[in-house]
């Protein structure tokens, strides 16, 4: 906000700056502040006109100022700037300062600082306000990595930068202080890839000389006390310290030290900087030994009380109430397996539960069970399985045992799809619908959302639209948070499937918004969209600073990823180190796919990294790119995946035949993988097909036909977005010589076709050209259409019923109002126009 009125002070612009702290809520001296800024600014401004005459004596009220304003708004400049600070200090005078900024001109500006998010809901409705929070302090990605590209010796790479970034959460001086060390020693990736704690060295000694030193004694006391908590709130301090005072020590170090900041907008509860927390909770564990057990006990009683079942397991368990936290957790485990999909938690728990307390207690049982198959680990899941249907269960009621049969039957047939036996799994499914349906409203959400996974999967996009339908209804009413981000998480799959980009980012963007699916509190969730999204940048062309985001989401799907998103993290991973220049990384990602596919049984994950292997092996050796095909015998192509791998392994096939000249060959392998593109509706696939084709038919002489399966595939890619596999094309074609040569000359750049594309999830811009601007008769908008369907000169006459010299006449007058001179480029024009939609 300072910059902001600098800026404006140093343009001689009228400009006041005004603290409710140090006007202690006083609005008519805030206003006698802000008429005196403004006045003494025109005047020593300099400029023509006479500045505007101060009020005869001063504002007693905002109403008084806006009046002023109104009256000397000619004298006072086009734009006039109003910084309040300190807002959340009086936060009963909001509503009046609102109803302040309503009242004036709307060439006043308003830029709003505080600690909290204080809203002025009326005020955005009707003109903009700039709302400033103290996180806006932190850095951003981009400007963490300027930052790094200031040292004088570089050793931090944008991957270890985006790590630091994420773990100091952009605190400038801990970030430049880390950045710093790292600059200075080599042994950098230890610094950085082992996770940074509060206790490292050098964030000790600047917490403590910067921060603990500085505070008056009863706050230091309470910030260490706090600190063993992890979030805290006033209630929840007192219970567990006994005491009475958390109100106003919260109060002080939320508003006047910001140490502590709201976790959401009703500022019930508070936390520290995870790095500050350490530092802060190593201090008390070395000034209060022993103390900690019984505090975290009563810490874990009391987030009981308030049903948050995770912390009071995970506060039991460093209290050392072993017995306590089994207790929850039996009543609790499959409530936050099932719906919350808290797999990395359980992970956690599983070493902390003996083998007896696992085996009395079916309920662990069945929530350690649900985590390893969603974790690589079948057959743990299987032998706990077994284990529990082999116990006796004769000391339950019917109902809890036909509650543990039916969770024992989900959760197997859930775990085959996530083994990718695929057919099993919906064996499984259908059966469990039949015996169980309507028992257990949680555990059916979680076998529908399993069967809209398989029909994404299998790219049945008609059973998916059928099925989501109920299963988004069951699981909103069930609340089940972690099927409805599966739900979603298929649902973009098959996006990604069609080729729609656009699709996939909206869904992804409805996704995240989606309160019902609270996908942002479930971390699996989380991860499993950031997977998908990476896919959906690099295919819409957004690469800036993608890269960073790579080996997280590599990380996640080594522990937890089921084939589909594995794949697609590790082939985009692939494209992007070779669009970036770095083949060989490119390789050894693809290798180290189809090592986990060995390591897991996932046959089909082998078969799609070989036929990724060898689509990038056909640049150079289409020898090396044959052999790394997979065998027309293979089990996997009799699976309902069979025809689509089938039509990947024929375009494979079909590049290779291009790369030795046979062109004939190259024509009918591509058809055969165009036949099934379009038969699915799998839309990369068809433009990467059309583009093979185009290549077989230039090979063989036919240009007209070679040049429209360009314009179609254009067609397509600019329709969905699919962008990278319009353009990753193009290193194909560029590995063909001279025959591909006119090809090429058809194909946008990266410029024309994907940049200037907006990002997932926003909003399209149109170009500034308006589209009044070309004016097209129904005879010429007639003959697009024609050229979009992909009909020759002669086909066109004869659908119109006009002559062929007519038809070029048409198309003559269209090439001129578009500026183009072939049907690719009207094609993409009228696209950029949006003259077609």
């Amino acid at each position: 906000m300072a910059q902001h009125w600098a800026d404006r002070r140093q343009a001689r612009a009228a400009a006041a700056w005004v603290s409710i702290k140090e006007c202690r809520g006083d609005l008519q001296l805030l206003a006698d502040h802000i008429c005196a800024q403004l006045a003494a600014t025109q005047e020593a401004g300099g400029h023509d006109t006479p500045p505007p005459p101060r009020p005869r004596e001063s504002p007693r009220s905002l109403y008084d100022l806006a009046t002023w304003l109104w009256e000397t708004k000619d004298r006072l400049g086009s734009k006039v700037l109003i910084c309040f600070d300190d807002l959340e200090f009086d936060l009963h005078s909001i509503d009046e300062i609102e109803a302040f900024m309503l009242a004036t001109p709307a060439e006043v500006e308003f830029i709003a600082a505080s600690s909290a998010d204080i809203g002025f809901a009326r005020m955005k409705a009707r003109r903009e306000t700039h709302e400033l929070r103290h996180d806006a302090l932190a850095f951003n990605f981009d400007e963490a990595k300027a930052v790094g590209l200031t040292e004088e010796r570089r050793a931090v790479s944008e991957v270890e930068t985006y790590s630091l970034w994420k773990r100091t959460q952009g605190w400038p001086e801990i970030f430049c202080l880390l950045m710093q060390a790292a600059s200075e020693n080599h042994l950098t990736n230890r610094l950085i890839v082992n996770s940074i704690t509060g206790v490292d060295i050098d964030l000790d000694k600047y917490f403590r000389s910067t921060i603990l030193h500085s505070l008056p004694n009863d706050i230091r006391e309470f910030c260490l006390c706090a600190s063993i908590l992890g979030s805290v709130s006033a209630e929840y301090f007192n219970h567990a310290f006994q005491r009475n005072d958390a109100a106003y020590f919260i109060d002080k170090l939320s508003t006047e030290q910001m140490l502590l900041q709201p976790l959401d907008r009703s500022q019930t509860a508070y936390e520290f900087h995870p790095l500050l927390r350490e530092v802060l909770e190593h201090r008390f564990s070395v000034e209060n030994p022993g103390l900690k057990p019984n505090l975290l006990a009563r810490a874990a009683q009391w987030q009981r009380q308030n049903n948050n079942i995770r912390d009071s397991i995970n506060l039991s368990l460093r209290a050392g109430e072993d017995e306590s936290a089994a207790d929850v957790a039996s009543e609790n485990m499959m409530d936050i397996a099932l719906r919350e999909g808290e797999i990395d938690q359980i992970q956690f728990w599983q070493g902390s539960f003996s083998a007896a307390v696992i085996s009395g207690s079916p309920t662990i049982a069945l929530g350690l069970a649900w985590a390893q198959i969603f974790s690589h680990d079948h057959r743990r899941a299987s032998g706990l399985l077994a284990d529990l249907r082999a116990t006796e269960l004769s000391g339950l009621d019917q109902q809890v045992r036909r509650q543990i049969e039916c969770w024992c039957d989900l959760i197997e047939a859930i775990g085959e799809a996530t083994g990718d036996n695929l057919s099993e799994s919906r064996r499984q499914c259908e059966a469990w619908i039949k015996v169980y349906n309507e028992a257990d409203l949680v555990s059916k959400g979680a076998v529908l959302t399993c069967l809209c996974f398989l029909a994404a999967s299998e790219h049945r996009f008609g059973d998916l639209r059928t099925l989501s339908l109920e299963t988004s209804s069951v699981n909103n009413i069930a609340d089940h948070h972690y099927a409805l981000g599966w739900l979603y998480g298929a649902m973009i799959l098959a996006e990604l499937s069609r080729g729609d980009m656009r699709a996939g980012a909206a869904l992804l963007k409805k996704a995240r918004g989606d309160e019902n699916a609270q996908i942002n509190t479930t971390p699996f969730s989380v991860n499993l969209l950031n997977t998908l999204e990476l896919e959906i940048q690099y295919e819409a062309n957004q690469l800036d600073g993608i890269e960073a985001h790579v080996d997280e989401i590599l990380d996640f799907v080594r522990r937890h990823g089921i084939v589909d998103f594995t794949f697609s993290a590790y082939r985009t991973a692939a494209a992007i180190a070779r669009c970036k220049g770095n083949p060989k990384h490119a390789a050894e990602l693809l290798n180290e796919m189809r090592v986990i596919a060995g390591e897991f049984g996932f046959v089909r994950l082998e078969v799609l990294a070989r036929l990724t292997l060898a689509d990038m092996f056909v640049a150079e050796s289409a020898e090396q790119a044959l052999s790394t095909l997979p065998n027309h015998n293979h089990p996997i192509f009799l699976s309902t995946h069979g025809p689509y791998l089938r039509a990947r392994q024929s375009l494979t096939e079909a590049r290779i035949a291009a790369r030795q000249g046979k062109f004939h060959i190259s024509n009918r392998f591509a058809n055969v993988a165009l036949d099934h593109a379009r038969r699915f509706e799998l839309g990369r696939l068809e433009v990467a097909a059309l583009l093979c084709t185009a290549v077989a038919c230039a090979g063989t002489g036919r240009s007209a036909v070679s040049e429209q399966r360009v314009a179609d595939a254009i067609a397509i890619a600019s329709r969905l977005g699919c962008y990278r596999t319009f353009l990753d094309e193009r290193w194909h074609l560029e590995a063909l010589g001279p025959i591909s040569t006119p090809l090429l000359n058809l194909i946008p750049s990266e410029e024309e076709l994907g940049r200037r594309e907006p990002a997932p999830g926003d909003y399209r811009v149109r170009s500034p050209r308006s589209i009044t601007s070309v004016v097209l008769t129904r005879k010429e908008l007639a003959m697009l259409q024609r050229i979009r369907e992909g009909l020759s000169n002669r086909d066109i006459a004869s659908k119109h019923r006009i002559s062929e010299d007519t038809v070029k006449w048409h198309i003559r007058n269209l090439f001129a109002k578009l500026a183009v001179k072939n049907r690719v480029q009207a094609l993409l024009e009228s696209e950029r126009l949006g003259i077609l939609q």
